[in-house]
């Protein structure tokens, strides 16, 4: 009997890892930034969990994006 559960391992749901690698940063270097682990970290960065509301808006402020771009990908026009 087929299921239509999502497969979360292939669903890209933020692009924080991407916004970095354009940054030249790294996920350790982010980690130290909002004094999370690197290895929360890195599951984000790895799409295998995902971090609240309040901590996309502040990745996203000490990245210097809009937070739509860690979601969407697409660039915010202001």
């Amino acid at each position: 009997m087929p299921t239509n559960s999502i497969n979360i391992d292939t669903e890209r749901i933020n692009r924080i890892k991407v916004v970095l690698v354009e940054q030249n940063r790294t996920g350790k270097w982010l980690a130290e930034q909002l004094g999370k682990n690197e290895a929360t970290v890195s599951r984000w960065c790895s799409n295998s969990s995902q971090p609240s509301l309040e901590m996309l808006v502040s990745i996203a402020s000490i990245l210097n994006v809009d937070p739509r771009e860690l979601i969407t990908g697409k660039t915010v026009v202001k």
